[in-house]
């Protein structure tokens, strides 16, 4: 029972780091075109940043997580004003600057920090009580807030003025002009969201997982994995999609080997591509 417990609680925090870094990537590939590749790159940046603030600095986890946060988010700002908006949408050098950003963040944190596992130690140390099981405290929190945020989340896309905005220029960006939206605001705002929301999810695996400098290669895949299931455009299906990698990556490691897992979701990824290359909640 205790080991169910245990599942239960890792698919929901797999699923919830999955979908706020697939509603990050999909903010910026919606609104701005750009495919950012350096998505995983800042996952893992935020995930080394709060460790250095916890270990080295001795700040309070509780301390790190926003300010983590706040400087990607910060960092997403000035990507886009200063890498993105002069390229103006072009694919091809949006695509060189994503993976320059990318390999200039993964190096550094190699040459610094080296390739050893590291893991920011847990926000709150010890094991509470579920009946007669005992669960790590870190995790039950971890949960909690990951349930708040996806909340968050929604509330934001659906109920705020941003992200009417961001629905709108994603719909019309001509039509939204017309209406006095701003796109450079919009543009800004959904890359500090973007990136918010992946220095989330990073600092949420660094916590409860170890972090190297390519983990956020291998996070990168599956969000786009993520996004390719869903169906461009999507951002309902990427809750959905990213529940359903969650229970993949979180249940099926306790009676399948991981290697196996990587090849169900790929055989996914490959089949509806063929079946429906759209996804499973776009449009043609």
């Amino acid at each position: 029972m205790e080991l169910a417990i245990q599942t239960v609680i890792n698919v929901v925090l797999l699923g919830v780091v999955y979908i706020l870094m697939g509603v990050g990537f999909a903010f910026i590939l919606n609104l701005l075109g750009i495919f950012n590749l350096a998505h995983g790159a800042i996952f893992m940046s935020a995930a080394y940043g709060c460790y250095l603030l916890v270990v080295k600095l001795k700040l309070p986890g509780f301390v790190a997580f926003p300010l983590t946060v706040l400087a990607a988010a910060a960092f997403g700002v000035v990507v886009e004003r200063f890498l993105f908006r002069p390229m103006k949408a072009d694919f091809n050098r949006t695509m060189m600057i994503c993976i320059a950003l990318s390999t200039v963040l993964v190096t550094t944190f190699n040459r610094f920090l080296g390739t050893r596992a590291l893991a920011i130690p847990p926000f709150l140390a010890g094991t509470t009580g579920i009946g007669p099981y005992k669960v790590q405290t870190d995790r039950i929190l971890a949960f909690g807030i990951g349930v708040v945020l996806l909340v968050a989340i929604i509330l934001f896309v659906d109920r705020s003025r941003w992200g009417a905005r961001m629905q709108a220029v994603t719909q019309n960006r001509e039509g939204a002009a017309l209406q006095g939206i701003r796109f450079g605001q919009v543009a800004a705002v959904a890359c500090a969201v973007g990136f918010g929301l992946a220095a989330i999810g990073g600092v949420f695996m660094g916590s409860l997982y170890n972090v190297t400098p390519f983990v956020g290669d291998v996070t990168l895949i599956k969000v786009l994995m993520l996004v390719i299931l869903a169906g461009l455009g999507s951002f309902n299906g990427i809750f959905y999609v990213g529940a359903l990698l969650g229970v993949l990556y979180g249940a099926l490691p306790v009676v399948l080997n991981g290697a196996v897992v990587d090849a169900l979701a790929s055989i996914m990824v490959l089949a509806l591509l063929l079946i429906r290359p759209q996804g499973f909640f776009g449009h043609e």
